[in-house]
């Protein structure tokens, strides 16, 4: 059985959904994403279909639903962010939403860190945790520079999931103490590096995640990750640890 922290329902057909549901994902959350330039208006739209929609979409597939929202780096409105932050709490009212997230720095400079820096904020006062951002250009800088707004903000580091961790930004997060997503994408990261990684580190605070829905993705990643895992030597408790006990651990810290 597995449970997905990163996924987006609305870029996964039905037909896949069920997919997902009978290889063993029993749970999943849909993030907010950067699908595109957007409004204010549009990305209170994508909200309200992440938790309208899509989150009843993946319960009719049977796998529980959970919802991350936040204003992504990738997709800052020009006009009206700060009357989304003010709107953003409102939605955690609904028992789906669960996390702060897609969250982060993409390009980086001062105003996509001003907004991570207020959405930090506002996951330490929501009490929740936040699902992180992190892009493929410069990634272990923009690491370094997220994982030092993270230290100056009141969010706990536990509270935090680093996700799209690379073999170099693996130990800086963790070294932090926020939980690493290792995110399982063709000729990004594969099974085999995550395997290395948990045998080399352990399973303490390491998921697994797929990004399905969001470009070149395997929606079978966490079914074949078991197997790869499997088959490295991971006793069976290292693998429940990272694609199950591990993600709702998370999602209750």
């Amino acid at each position: 059985m597995f449970v997905d922290l990163h996924l987006h329902a609305d870029g996964i057909p039905d037909p896949d959904l069920a997919t997902l549901a009978y290889f063993g994902v029993k749970a999943a959350v849909t993030c907010a994403r950067d699908a595109g330039a957007g409004s204010a208006a549009a990305l209170r739209k994508h909200w309200d279909e992440l938790v309208g929609v899509q989150a009843q979409r993946l319960e009719l597939a049977g796998i529980r639903p959970m919802v991350a929202l936040a204003v992504h780096p990738a997709r800052l409105p020009w006009h009206g962010v700060d009357e989304l932050l003010q709107r953003l709490p409102h939605y955690f009212d609904d028992p789906h939403v669960v996390a702060l997230g897609e969250l982060g720095l993409d390009q980086g400079g001062e105003r996509e860190e001003e907004i991570f820096s207020r959405q930090l904020e506002l996951a330490a006062r929501l009490r929740r945790p936040a699902i992180v951002h992190t892009p493929d250009r410069e990634k272990p800088a923009r690491t370094r520079r997220m994982l030092a707004l993270l230290k100056d903000s009141p969010l706990d580091p536990s509270r935090v999931l680093v996700d799209h961790v690379s073999p170099e930004t693996f130990a800086l997060a963790r070294g932090m103490g926020c939980w690493c997503g290792l995110t399982l994408q063709p000729g990004l990261f594969e099974a085999g590096a995550a395997a290395g990684l948990i045998s080399r580190h352990g399973a303490e605070r390491i998921v697994l995640t797929s990004d399905i829905g969001e470009g070149a993705t395997d929606l079978l990643a966490l079914p074949k990750a078991d197997e790869a895992l499997k088959a490295a030597g991971l006793t069976a408790g290292l693998r429940r640890r990272v694609l199950w006990e591990g993600p709702l651990g998370f999602l209750k810290s």
